[in-house]
């Protein structure tokens, strides 16, 4: 690929709720007090940040956005791909990111295409943008994933020990500067069989007369195999795609700075011996598990620290699957 021809990541940004949540604090009493099964997976965690009402999602996303048009130097104006997601979205569909075209005041030619991959709904995003630009049929995109599951969690259960909400984006396009990164491969891995073992999903409340009502939609952990999941795939495989991968290009890990989803130091520290990465960022005790958010937000936030050429972003995902990318600079 020639420069004037390069399709690479021109800039980065990332929005914060306000509101600080440690672990301190009285949302937390109940599972203080009755130790939840699961809570393994979640420890190394001091603060969250949480967003006061669940529907502001749309206006941190639109922030992060807005950040990462600023740092890429680019009008929004030029853009015509918005992709990611915005999770939960308020209504099934179409997306809340459809909203966030209609804040940013984006035109009318700029497609709207949302993602249902959590976690790596950012990943997805960035590989068909990259894929898109390449071909001819886009020439700038927003890709932009934010989280609110502080507001769809069940704070009886482990899993809402570690939500955090957040928003993070990324402008990809042409570039003739090579100092940007730009994507030179991916490997990913699915394993169907634990489907359902990590989701998403409104729970049965009460019955009223002949209705079912139901809870909004509240992240689960399975009982019977979610923790298996995360212990068996969750944990090995990505390790495994990042080596097949590096291998390919003849790349060490000591070559790499990882950006990766992060959920709990017990599988950072996991990650970390099995990958050994030349530098690996992570916000976990200050920032929680962001979902989908945690890897642009931690790329836009930490993007100084990144002096390695090659840089791998990885995510896992519900069903399970595994998803990594590789970029190049320089």
């Amino acid at each position: 690929m020639s420069n004037a021809s390069r399709v690479a990541i021109l800039g980065v940004g990332y929005c914060l709720p306000d509101k600080i949540r440690g672990n301190d604090d009285p949302v937390f009493d109940w599972l203080r007090e009755h130790p939840p099964s699961g809570g393994e997976l979640f420890d190394g965690l001091k603060y969250r940040r949480v967003l006061e009402r669940g529907d502001q999602i749309t206006e941190l996303v639109a922030h992060a956005c807005k950040n990462a048009v600023a740092d890429a130097k680019v009008d929004l104006a030029d853009i015509d791909l918005l992709i990611g997601s915005a999770s939960v979205s308020g209504c099934y569909a179409p997306n809340d990111l459809c909203d966030v075209h209609h804040q940013l005041g984006l035109p009318s030619t700029c497609r709207v295409m949302t993602l249902n991959t959590d976690y790596t709904a950012f990943h997805d995003g960035l590989r068909i943008a990259n894929d898109l630009i390449t071909a001819g049929s886009a020439r700038k995109a927003l890709v932009a994933c934010g989280n609110n599951w502080t507001h769809h969690v069940d704070y009886h259960e482990a899993v809402a020990m570690a939500a955090s909400d957040a928003a993070g984006a990324a402008v990809v396009g042409a570039a003739q500067d090579t100092s940007r990164f730009t994507l030179i491969d991916w490997d990913n891995e699915t394993d169907s069989s634990w489907f359902r073992a990590l989701r998403m999903e409104p729970r049965f409340h009460e019955k009223h007369g002949d209705l079912a009502l139901f809870t909004t939609p509240l992240m689960k952990i399975d009982e019977k195999n979610g923790a298996t999941a995360v212990k068996t795939f969750g944990v090995p495989v990505p390790p495994k795609i990042i080596a097949r991968m590096l291998a390919r290009h003849g790349i060490t890990s000591r070559d790499i700075t990882l950006v990766a989803h992060q959920s709990s130091k017990s599988i950072y520290e996991a990650w970390n011996a099995a990958i050994q990465p030349a530098t690996y960022i992570t916000t976990l005790e200050d920032l929680g598990d962001m979902v989908s958010s945690s890897v642009p937000v931690n790329l836009a936030k930490c993007y100084g620290e990144i002096n390695t050429k090659y840089l791998v972003l990885m995510g896992t995902g519900m069903e399970m699957h595994a998803t990594a990318l590789l970029y190049l600079r320089g």
